[in-house]
């Protein structure tokens, strides 16, 4: 073994690196919580397309409204799967978001489509409604141990 001094880090650097670390971690946190936010409202925005679409726009517009979601959930499944940064908590709140919204969606269509099928008065507001879960999911506010300050 060697006694040599050059090879151990002097507590001024261990710091030094504890405090680069601590930076890094966070900058992850923030990108991790910054994509899930963006993909979750860009959710939030094409279900309100979608609805719309299956609403108003009758059989052609199912057509086309399920055509471009599944273009959407396709671009978006792969825009999520390449951004390496995941924060803590944030798989459960897409979960969350997801069984929210696909609960609120069912209920949304089923009424829609069996009590006022073609209304805008109806489908409109539904149409909001159906972003709601997605929108409360990526703009609820971090867990604190996640959350970071910069």
């Amino acid at each position: 073994m060697s006694t040599d001094d050059t090879t151990r880090t002097a507590p001024l650097d261990a710091a030094a690196a504890l405090d680069r670390a601590d930076r890094l971690a966070g900058a992850t946190r923030a990108r991790g919580w910054r994509w899930v936010r963006l993909y979750l409202t860009g959710w939030a925005v094409a279900s309100v397309g979608l609805v719309l679409a299956i609403g108003l726009g009758g059989r052609v517009g199912f057509v086309v409204g399920m055509a471009a979601w599944v273009a959407i959930v396709t671009v978006g499944a792969t825009w999520a799967g390449r951004q390496g940064a995941l924060a803590v908590g944030t798989r459960r709140r897409i979960a969350v978001g997801a069984v929210s919204w696909a609960v609120v969606y069912g209920a949304v269509l089923v009424a829609g489509l069996v009590v006022w099928p073609g209304s805008v008065a109806y489908w409109v507001p539904a149409a909001l409604v159906s972003a709601v879960p997605l929108l409360v999911a990526a703009w609820r506010p971090a867990p604190r141990d996640a959350a970071v300050t910069a």
